[in-house]
């Protein structure tokens, strides 16, 4: 596992735990930490943003990170795509450089839709793809359990 990944669930676990000592902080999405997947891969995070988006993230064998942003009430979704995290090269195409770009957009106070953020991301030279999902994630049903329409709804290890 990436040294990184290791970190980031280290300290927020230890930030889980400190904040409900105190009461602070809600427990983290079931989705988060517990094996749901994302096409086959582990989610390791997720959040939530204005406008009934989710984020969340995976990462592949090659040590790669994909970043997810799912519209909850439509079911459509971004997924970018970054290097191997063994490149050591920076650029558009880092994972750090990725996040920054796409979760500066969404927490800014300018309206964005998908395909802003797509061509956001593009124009940086990141892979991306566009998805509809036909099933409720995690993330959607515990940020925005109002949303499921249409798709079928969230039932954990469901495939």
């Amino acid at each position: 596992m990436h040294a990184s990944r290791h970190i980031t669930l280290s300290s927020a676990l230890v930030a889980l735990c400190a904040g409900q000592a105190f009461g602070l902080t809600p427990p983290p999405p079931p989705c988060a930490y517990s094996g749901d997947m994302a096409e086959g891969r582990e989610i390791a995070s997720s959040g939530n943003w204005p406008n009934q988006f989710v984020s969340y993230t995976t990462y592949d064998k090659a040590d790669r990170t994909y970043f997810y942003l799912e519209h909850c009430p439509s079911g459509k979704v971004l997924r970018s795509k970054s290097q191997p995290h063994s490149l050591k090269s920076t650029g558009p195409r880092d994972s750090g450089e990725i996040s920054a770009t796409l979760y500066d957009a969404l927490a800014s106070k300018t309206p964005y839709t998908m395909g802003d953020l797509q061509a956001l991301m593009r124009d940086q030279g990141v892979p991306t793809k566009r998805l509809t999902s036909k099933r409720e994630s995690c993330a959607c049903q515990t940020y925005f359990p109002d949303t499921v329409g249409s798709k079928t709804p969230y039932k954990k290890d469901a495939k």
